[in-house]
């Protein structure tokens, strides 16, 4: 008798172990799924499932004592009727509506690069020497060394028109206004 309380306490321990470690699981990884996906304003296409609705789908799906047999059960999934599928331009709707993007054409196009990698060193090779001298001690000497980083990590992908506005607002930042001017007018010759 104490052989089948023992084991009787072991099962019981391991179900309720087992139970609090897939609650768990779940929880968090819903939660960092959501969360990496808030910087796209992506939402999941399935509502959010309380802790009961998940002990209870866990449950029906684990449950050996369902009433339906294995043979059932493979045949009524299998021979669910497919939906109709949906047109290219139901899909194209779709697709904009799930991932929000409606409205976002100037958004889109600050994204949109305007100045390549290439294109840039193309016109760098341009410079003259005493143009590279005044533009390299002109930020070297203003800006701080965060600044010129962010810059250059802008410049190593290629611009954006977003970029282009920040490097403006950075360079105007630092520099007294007739440098600036001295430096546009350096930029704008090439």
């Amino acid at each position: 008798m104490k052989l089948f309380r023992w084991l009787g306490n072991v099962i019981l321990v391991g179900i309720v172990a087992a139970s609090i470690s897939a609650a768990t699981t779940y929880y968090v990884l819903n939660v960092y799924v959501r969360e990496m996906l808030k910087p796209y304003e992506a939402v999941l296409p399935l509502p959010e499932m309380g802790i009961s609705d998940f002990i209870g789908k866990l449950w029906t799906y684990s449950n050996p004592s369902n009433t339906r047999s294995t043979a059932t059960a493979g045949t009524s999934i299998g021979s669910a009727p497919e939906p109709a599928k949906p047109t290219a331009a139901q899909q194209e709707d779709e697709a904009v509506a799930a991932w929000s993007q409606s409205g976002r054409e100037a958004a889109r196009e600050k994204d949109k690069i305007v100045i390549s990698t290439q294109q840039f060193q193309e016109k760098r090779e341009k410079l003259s020497g005493q143009d590279k001298s005044d533009v390299f001690t002109m930020l070297s000497t203003r800006l701080p060394e965060d600044a010129l980083q962010r810059i250059s990590t802008m410049l190593e992908s290629g611009l954006t028109a977003g970029d282009l506005q920040e490097i403006e607002k950075i360079v105007q930042q630092y520099l007294k206004p007739e440098e600036y001017t001295k430096l546009m007018e350096i930029v704008n010759k090439y």
